[in-house]
Formats: structure tokens, C-alpha cells, sequence
């Protein structure tokens, strides 16, 4: 898998909230799954959104999980779009 700039998609936090929103508009690619995982690089969410239209705000709730430090992943058929994120 190729890794695609994080910078080329839009992506909103409501820290206070412990959410996060991903704006699929702004995807180049079209996505199969979304994928979050903890700092031991363990899966702790995966959804398919093969089926969701292009143009879905998608939204990570993260206050299930704790605080620490989580990767985002994006991916798609041939490429992976990853996100760092920090929860407090």
C-alpha cells in the first residue's frame, strides 16, 4: 500500500467532545475501511464504508477509548491515508 499526504483531506476535531470528523468530499480515493488504532498498533475500531456515499462526514467517536495516542487509517484499493491523533 502507498501512503497519500494526510494534508490532501479535510479533518475536524471537537476535542472537548473527544470526536472527530472526516470529510470524504475531500478524499481523492474512494474508501473500503476505516481503521483506528491504539499505540500498541492494536485494531480498536474498523468500519466498512465501501457503500457510503462520497460526500459523507464521517465521525469518530474516540471517548469510548481513553486518553492517549491513536492512528486514523483511510483505506482504499491501492493506497492508505494515515492520521495521527492525540486524546486527552
Amino acid at each position: 500500500l502507498t501512503e497519500v499526504n494526510p494534508n490532501n483531506w479535510s479533518f475536524y476535531a471537537d476535542e472537548q467532545n473527544q470526536i472527530y470528523y472526516i470529510d470524504f468530499e475531500a478524499i481523492n480515493v474512494n474508501l473500503n475501511d476505516v481503521v483506528v488504532k491504539n499505540a500498541q498498533n492494536e485494531v480498536v475500531f474498523k468500519d466498512k464504508v465501501l457503500d457510503l456515499p462520497v460526500n459523507t462526514i464521517y465521525e469518530i467517536d474516540f471517548s469510548a477509548y481513553g486518553s492517549g495516542e491513536y492512528q486514523i487509517e483511510l483505506r482504499s484499493f491501492t493506497s492508505v491515508i494515515r492520521k495521527e491523533v492525540q486524546i486527552r
